[in-house]
């Protein structure tokens, strides 16, 4: 039993014990070692033992002995290891001898699992003083979470996570002051010893019965320990040794990123006991995310249960629809949107279609963000022989903005132009802005596959560009608000596209206005939707238009392009069989009719049939409709081709 004081700083890991230790270093009548982990053990036996598991705590013992008798490291080793056979409170003893009339101050956050510890230091230090220090567990919790290997500070504590740790370790040592005379002890709080510095240290200088040293609230002035050679490092927070001051921010910085929905009532109602009131804690950025997540699937959840059509297959669609348009706005608001570093991606294809895609034309698209002294410069070439390219700008909500085409492009003696979009006026060519402007569409359209060359495409923000940002959640959430109501609109316009049709007479073909599908400017649409039953195929007649491009394609309810990689569901103005006068016969059917110009219906005995006209010149195709037999399809056919 030892009758010299000492003062155990008690607190669970990440409450702020370090710099508690830091500051009782600046106090002549104090010596502050770094942790020497010999409060848990009866033996110096006992503690190597252990030791020898968590290496990485054996250096604050060490560095004492180097700090009082003038030793190096191996040294200090040595010195060590000749206390092999000593008892705990022998080693107090030593170091306390070695101190002379300073009050020795022992950190070890350890004790906060260690009940019987504790207690056997109650009766081995009957003069013994307790400082404890509490900190938010919302900071604490948030602080393991982005300390590095914070796993390895796990180690010798009887919890499995920092919150069980925050709780049990706090009430542990709540449970043992309840038992040692008010004089001795005193509590106080992380928060306010970091804003409040200077009367904390002298209630604390009250309880051990010291006058208050102006150097404890500068704490990184003079060398403290704070640092040592490989093999006597102190035990701790590595961020002190980066700081130069008390710095007040930290009270709350942690709490940026709690989210107390996440915390058990349990930890909430000891936290309240300690003056914590966590509901009370703004909700973090990422907690943001995770409600707009919550609202996009909902979203989800609420359109898919509200597919009702009245065949299977476009029910069945109608959910891949949803899947597909729910992947086309999270990739556009949340991946391809760098408005800084913009480039092109190709967001509709064989496996993403909405708004009457076409088969035969690639869609780019790249994020732009326009306004004062923001230029941005297109380049590309347009191969010899190409059909047709076009661009244009959308605003917000899908406006449709100003655009070009290839006729209007200055092209070189290779197919390169150079195109300029900015709200302000350039020299060359130049596609003006209104200001809302957020992305441009790039379409090129093939009259063949085989032998027309893509367009190349490059498009950058001149002058300054600003650095790159690392993920934001209040930005990431933004993205996924937008998805969710991309999604929402789509799916309306949709439906009510098609609640519109259904009611129509069939067999017949009705302009489409040119903005109501985010289509191609420059196209004249023309909307039919097609019924037949089984045995039956759907005959379409008609004269190719004077057009750069023309076809004729299948969509089913979604507006969706049927599938075109193992079916043949369009025909443009290079594939159709003509007579000499550009007259021609088109049979959509589920199987083969054994005759030219078959659209296959894939399965589909109803749906949309879209005619395109590209740069019509003149009036648009006449275009009439027959429904037949399969049976008579060889006369039909004959017949027409005898007209």
């Amino acid at each position: 039993m030892s009758e010299r004081p000492i003062v155990f700083v008690l607190g669970v890991p990440r409450s702020g014990t370090t710099l508690l230790r830091l500051m009782l270093a600046g106090h002549p009548g104090l010596f502050s070692p770094p942790e020497m982990v010999l409060a848990p053990f009866r033996t110096m036996a006992e503690r190597h033992d252990v030791l020898q598991r968590r290496y990485w705590e054996k250096g604050g013992l060490r560095r004492t002995f180097m700090e009082l008798e003038g030793l190096d490291v191996d040294a200090a080793k040595e010195r060590v290891a000749g206390l092999m056979d000593k008892t705990v409170p022998e080693v107090y003893a030593l170091v306390q001898q070695l101190i002379g009339d300073r009050i020795l101050v022992d950190k070890c956050p350890h004790l906060c699992g260690l009940p019987e510890a504790l207690q056997h230091l109650d009766s081995q230090f009957p003069e013994a003083r307790f400082l404890w220090i509490l900190r938010n567990p919302g900071s604490v919790i948030r602080s393991f979470q982005n300390v590095n290997m914070a796993e390895v500070l796990f180690e010798g504590y009887p919890y499995e996570h920092p919150e069980e740790l925050w709780r049990k370790g706090n009430l542990v040592i709540r449970d043992f002051l309840a038992g040692i005379p008010s004089d001795r002890w005193t509590r106080f709080t992380y928060e306010d010893m970091v804003r409040e510095s200077e009367r904390v240290m002298r209630r604390i200088c009250a309880t051990l019965g010291l006058d208050f040293a102006p150097a404890m609230i500068e704490p990184y002035k003079g060398d403290r320990m704070l640092k040592g050679p490989k093999g006597a490092r102190a035990v701790g927070d590595p961020n002190t040794a980066t700081r130069s001051k008390i710095d007040p921010a930290l009270a709350d910085k942690w709490l940026q990123g709690f989210d107390h929905r996440n915390v058990s009532a349990e930890t909430k109602a000891v936290a309240g006991e300690f003056g914590y009131d966590l509901a009370a804690i703004p909700l973090p950025s990422i907690a943001h995310v995770s409600q707009t997540m919550s609202g996009l699937l909902d979203a989800v959840r609420d359109i898919e249960a509200n597919i009702n059509m009245p065949h299977d297959l476009d029910n069945l669609e109608g959910r891949r629809f949803l899947l597909r348009t729910l992947s086309a706005g999270i990739d556009t608001f949340t991946e391809y949107n760098d408005a800084d570093r913009p480039h092109f991606h190709q967001f509709i294809g064989p496996i993403r279609k909405m708004y009457g895609d076409c088969p035969d034309c690639d869609y780019w698209r790249a994020p732009i963000r326009v306004g004062p002294g923001r230029v941005y410069r297109l380049t590309g070439c347009i191969a010899p022989g190409t059909t047709y390219v076009g661009m244009l700008l959308h605003g917000r909500g899908g406006r449709m903005g100003r655009g070009l085409n290839d006729n209007q492009l200055e092209l070189d003696m290779s197919g390169g132009f150079e195109v300029l979009i900015s709200t302000e006026q350039q020299e060359g060519i130049w596609l003006s802005c209104d200001g809302d402007e957020t992305e441009l569409v790039v379409r090129q359209y093939y009259g063949d596959r085989a032998v027309e060359k893509p367009t190349e495409l490059h498009i950058e923000l001149l002058g300054e560009v600003p650095a790159p940002k690392p993920l934001d959640a209040a930005t990431y959430a933004k993205g996924l608000e937008r998805s969710q109501r991309m999604l929402r609109a789509v799916y309306q316009r949709i439906t009510q596209a098609y609640e519109r049709i259904v009611k129509a007479p069939i067999k017949r073909f009705y302009a489409l206005p040119g903005d109501s599908l985010f289509p191609t400017p420059d196209n004249l649409y023309q909307m039919c939707w097609y019924r037949f039953g089984p045995d039956q195929a759907f005959v379409v007649r008609g004269k190719l238009p004077t057009a750069r491009y023309f076809s004729l394609c299948l969509y089913n309810a979604w507006m969706e392009s049927l599938d075109y990689t193992r079916h043949t569901i369009t025909l443009n103005h290079s594939q159709i069989q003509t007579d000499a006068d550009g007259h021609f016969t088109v049979v959509l059917a589920d199987s083969d009719p054994g005759v030219p110009n078959w659209l296959d219906t894939a399965g589909h005995s109803a749906g949309y049939l879209l005619a395109r006209s590209l740069l019509l010149d003149g009036e648009p195709a006449e275009l009439t409709t027959e429904t037949v037999w399969l049976a008579e399809m060889a006369e039909v056919w004959a017949r027409d081709q005898s007209i």
